[in-house]
């Protein structure tokens, strides 16, 4: 397994109409204008809440889930992310500080990081030399929207053909449901391994909410929400900050 700053940076639904987008009429708008919609309502989106749940290793990645939430265009977020071997939490709270909890279910990834003797549920201050590593993570998530919508965007015509369009509900939510074979002449890394994804717009802004990547009967699902509404993530109580030097 690579170090985090690898990994980590990537990389019931009532059915109520179907059908594809040369016949929808006057219902769903076309993939290409929702999409344009919704991507340049992420680009403007000061914060957002990104999350991601692999638990079939769709993407062949070390990755079961992770969480992205903060400020999208500077250093301001917290990441939550879990393997089989270790969960971590890390806090960016500005470009000199950044501190990292860690739950390891291996002891070797513990040795590995350097973590024997601190104690569970304690963060770490990140040394500065990890500090530049792990703030390109802010680069990462400000090209979010141009990896989301990669694969709609490099769609050809035959392809924009066979999608398939629904009007449905998620999470009591109308939405419209677009799935979309994955053979974009574009490469996405955003959706590695997928034959089909489904994206999920809101009726009511055509916000992107929700994207699933399919292979098979397996489900990676890509949720996007809390638009402009993510609080600044601050540093944790000192009690909680371990008294010590590491580095990894």
């Amino acid at each position: 397994m690579t170090r985090p700053t690898r990994w980590l940076s990537l990389t019931g639904l009532g059915v109520v109409s179907a059908w594809t987008l040369t016949a929808c009429g006057g219902g769903a708008p076309e993939l290409t204008e929702i999409s344009d919609s919704a991507q340049q309502s992420m680009e403007e989106a000061e914060s957002l809440t990104y999350t991601l749940s692999d638990p079939d290793g769709v993407h062949e990645d070390d990755l079961n889930s992770m969480e992205f939430s903060g400020q999208t265009a500077q250093a301001n977020f917290a990441i939550n992310a879990n393997t089989a071997d270790l969960d971590m939490e890390i806090l960016v709270v500005d470009e000199e500080s950044t501190f990292i909890r860690m739950t390891f279910n291996d002891e070797d990834m513990q040795a590995m990081f350097n973590a024997e003797g601190i104690e569970e549920g304690q963060w770490i201050q990140t040394p500065e030399s990890e500090v530049a590593d792990i703030e390109q993570f802010t680069d990462e998530f400000e090209g979010l929207s141009d990896r989301t919508f990669a694969l709609t965007e490099g769609l050809t015509e035959e392809d924009l053909e066979a999608v398939e369009v629904e009007e449905t509900e998620l999470d009591d939510q109308a939405v419209y449901k677009y799935t979309v074979p994955a053979t974009g002449e574009t490469e996405t890394e955003l959706y590695p391994g997928a034959d089909t994804v489904a994206f999920y717009f809101s009726q009511d802004s055509s916000e992107l909410v929700q994207v699933e990547a399919s292979s098979g009967e397996n489900t990676a699902t890509h949720t996007y929400g809390d638009y402009d509404a993510v609080e600044p993530v601050e540093a944790p109580p000192e009690d909680e900050i371990a008294d010590l030097d590491w580095e990894f």
